[in-house]
């Protein structure tokens, strides 16, 4: 599903998940809350060092202290994302469970896809996947003028942790990268897999009609590495339609492929939701990687406040 969030689609208890960031759309959610209060936010806070992030996790406590919401600020490391995650569930626990039929709305747009689908596999292994709904804030635009990418070079390679596959090695792999703003780096994921089989997922359609095409510049070289043959067109926003295009082109949940999948999430947000929700249903699960760049591109990136979605609905 996708649908445009507003104050009123939103009625009862609920409990509020973010993110504070240097893109200001993590504000996004908690301008529009209109007369929407959620009981309790839990308000996640990376610990690398950036002034613009401060000065924005300060405005969204300030804002939630005005309208008297109970707020616990959770510390997080990318650094150390599994013990970070680790740490931060007493505070998960113990309000959801002072709260047991508040909605969760988890506002997913400047969480790394690496916690967003961590926290997503614990909030279905918890059996809140239910009571989940997912909020998404586009930004107003990209810096990435000049074929400036999003990240620069790769730390690391790692399965998502509690999305960990172990495929049968005689199987040779079919790689889908969901393509982004990254550039390189998905170059040196696809070089690292050496997939025989490879889907290259362009996000469509694009937020706005002037960024046609920015995903294809980014990636221009591998793309003529791999093939023109091997693009396809990715729901940009519906996370469902997302799971949807997974089954056409992965196979059904109740379904074993001859080749081993794996999923690399470098696209927009709810692709990342969609392909985590293809996942939990899967008997053959595929495997979802996440490659740590080096370090991001904090002077060229996003930009502005843009329109907010409802991207997954609560039962």
């Amino acid at each position: 599903m996708r649908t445009k969030f507003t104050a009123e689609t939103l009625r009862g208890e609920t409990v509020l998940i973010a993110c504070s960031s240097h893109e200001e759309r993590c504000l996004g959610i908690v301008q529009k809350i209109g007369d929407w209060k959620p009981r309790s936010a839990l308000l996640f806070h990376y610990d690398d060092p950036n002034p613009r992030r401060e000065g924005n996790h300060t405005r969204m406590v300030e804002y939630l202290r005005r309208l008297d919401v109970d707020i616990d600020e959770i510390p997080y490391s990318e650094g150390a994302p599994v013990l970070s995650l680790r740490n931060s569930l007493p505070k998960l626990k113990s309000t959801l469970r002072q709260l047991p039929e508040a909605t969760i709305v988890l506002a997913i747009s400047v969480l790394t896809r690496r916690h967003l689908l961590m926290l997503c596999q614990w909030l279905d292994d918890e059996e809140y996947w239910d009571r989940l709904l997912v909020g998404y804030t586009e930004p107003s635009d990209y810096d990435v003028s000049e074929h400036i990418p999003l990240s620069f070079g790769i730390s690391s390679y790692r399965q998502i942790p509690g999305l960990a596959a172990c495929p049968d090695l005689s199987r040779s792999i079919h790689l889908l990268l969901q393509l982004g703003y990254e550039g390189d780096r998905a170059m040196a994921i696809y070089e690292y897999i050496q997939p025989m089989a490879t889907t290259l997922a362009i996000p469509t359609p694009p937020y706005y009609s002037s960024w046609e095409g920015k995903t294809e510049r980014l990636n221009s070289n591998l793309i003529r590495m791999v093939g023109e043959d091997c693009k396809v067109a990715l729901e940009s926003l519906d996370s469902e339609k997302v799971m949807r295009e997974l089954v056409s082109i992965f196979g059904g949940f109740d379904s074993h492929s001859d080749q081993a999948k794996v999923i690399a999430p470098l696209g927009t947000k709810p692709q990342a939701l969609g392909a985590y929700m293809y996942a939990r249903q899967c008997i053959d699960r595929p495997a979802i990687i996440y490659a740590s760049p080096l370090r991001h591109n904090h002077r060229f990136y996003s930009h502005g406040i843009g329109r907010s979605w409802i991207v997954k609905g609560a039962a």
